[in-house]
């Protein structure tokens, strides 16, 4: 799986340590690595984003390598090879999740390490036979579309979104997907009617929880076993499907309180009776940054007709989010929302992608959800 493929899908793969055989194991994740000694002085890099940021390398030495992080809870640590990334300017990421203290084996493919071989669960397994089934057809789609539009235009955040050609991309990308999701939802019903009482499954749901159709997505939560729910990822899982029903078109806004840049409180209901356009950024988001420039056209243009925009940052460094204030000097409101399981933008909002917009009516009710500048704009022109 390619990096590339791994940042638009946030795809893991999975393994769950086996128990621990002494003290030494009984609070630590130890994964035991292999390599064939060729690659003796190259490193292999550790790296997970939730709940916590950590970084971690390990040098090939007499064909083995070591990692060995403290047991908090369960979750997951992703492994790719500075070798790879050296010689083909990218790399493949292998996830190996755990959900208690415990053992762990690698066989290091270092050429491709998202190839290599784990042991030590059979939980592994279970999601990788979901991966495998899945992954090369939404990779297919991407090299498809690469081969057809350019790799640099599909990626371009800045191309014009006007031209026929951007508009038969999306909608093939479109296709391709509807398709994807389909074989999503066969695999992840499969799995999870399987294997219920697998922190896998739970894995599954939560990393495709935005391909699934809302139904789905609850009944197959409902199926899992709660105790392989306890934990971040768990109840991620279970803010996203909240935020999902919650922020549904049709739906009224349950009120809430963020801070501002200035720490002041502001209640989401001081805002009724205006049109308000809520965007999910956050400073560490380069498509944000890209999108400012449409927001600012549309807030000139109506912002004196009982509209307003609410920038909702999700973070967590404020000190980062002032900064980036400080230098976008963004005229509409502004409030932080720490990350975390209790977030209003996942629990309320089941926001998984960045920018993301709500529309909302002077009544409270979500009328739109990512629309266009040009649907922005006709709704905003009939009041």
């Amino acid at each position: 799986m390619s990096k590339s493929i791994y940042m638009l899908l946030f795809i893991c793969a999975t393994a769950l340590g086996a128990v621990a055989q002494n003290t030494a194991l009984e609070k630590k994740v130890v994964f035991k690595g292999t390599a064939a000694t060729r690659y003796n002085g190259q490193y292999v890099y550790l790296f997970s984003n939730a709940p916590t940021t950590v970084r971690d390398s390990a040098k090939i030495v007499n064909g083995t390598f070591t990692f060995s992080r403290i047991f908090k809870e369960p979750g997951i640590y992703s492994f790719y090879s500075g070798y790879e990334k050296k010689t083909k300017g990218d790399y493949s990421v292998l996830t190996v999740p755990f959900d208690r203290p415990s053992k762990m084996e690698i066989k290091g493919n270092i050429e491709r390490f998202d190839n290599s071989a784990v042991k030590g669960s059979k939980d592994f397994f279970i999601f990788d036979a979901v991966v495998k089934a899945t992954d090369p057809v939404y990779e297919k789609l991407i090299n498809d579309l690469s081969a057809k539009y350019g790799k640099a235009y599909l990626y371009d955040m800045k191309r014009d979104t006007t031209q026929q050609k951007f508009k038969d991309m999306i909608s093939e990308y479109n296709k391709g997907k509807a398709a994807y999701n389909l074989l999503l939802k066969e695999q992840a019903i499969k799995t999870v009617n399987e294997h219920p009482n697998s922190f896998a499954s739970a894995l599954i749901l939560q990393n495709y929880a935005d391909n699934l159709d809302l139904e789905v997505l609850e009944r197959l939560c409902k199926k899992v076993s709660p105790a392989v729910m306890d934990n971040f990822f768990g109840r991620n899982l279970l803010s996203q499907l909240n935020g999902r029903k919650q922020s549904a078109v049709g739906n009224f806004v349950e009120d809430f309180t963020l801070n501002d840049p200035k720490d002041q409180p502001l209640k989401f209901s001081s805002l009724r009776k205006k049109y308000v356009l809520i965007d999910f950024w956050g400073s560490w988001c380069g498509p944000c940054h890209i999108a400012f420039k449409d927001l600012r056209l549309l807030y000139a243009k109506y912002r004196d007709k009982e509209f307003e925009i609410l920038g909702i940052a999700t973070e967590n460094s404020k000190e980062a989010w002032i900064k980036d204030l400080e230098k976008e000097k963004l005229p509409w409101l502004q409030v932080i929302d720490m990350q975390g399981n209790k977030s209003v933008s996942l629990n309320q909002f089941a926001v998984a992608k960045y920018p993301t917009t709500v529309l909302v009516d002077p009544n409270g009710k979500i009328i739109g959800r990512d629309l266009s500048m040009k649907a922005l704009e006709a709704i905003l022109d009939k009041r």
